[in-house]
């Protein structure tokens, strides 16, 4: 079955918003941008490790980033294989 999706009126207020543009880009510690409608931050892992950077987007996580430029820069790669991740758990029968 084919499906013609639209974004709802609730929804338009996530894709009106500028995609893939980092807010806050002049922290080093944390950092946001709009991926597919829904937030992505870029951040410092922890105190205990300042030269450590993770990506988190709907729930999950990467890490191991040396610098915030490298983490913004995998970012589309990522939201990418988040969605993989997701669908893997979609179970399509009922």
């Amino acid at each position: 079955m084919e499906m013609d999706i639209e974004i709802s009126p609730a929804g338009s207020f996530n894709f009106d918003t500028p995609q893939q543009i980092w807010k806050d880009e002049s922290s080093q510690i944390m950092q946001a941008s709009r991926y597919a409608g829904h937030e992505m931050m870029a951040i410092q892992k922890s105190d205990d490790e300042p030269d450590i950077y993770e990506l988190r987007y709907l729930g999950l996580e990467v890490s191991g980033f040396t610098s915030m430029d490298e983490a913004k820069l995998y970012a589309p790669q990522f939201a990418k294989a988040v969605f993989g991740e997701l669908s893997k758990l979609i179970n399509e029968t009922n």
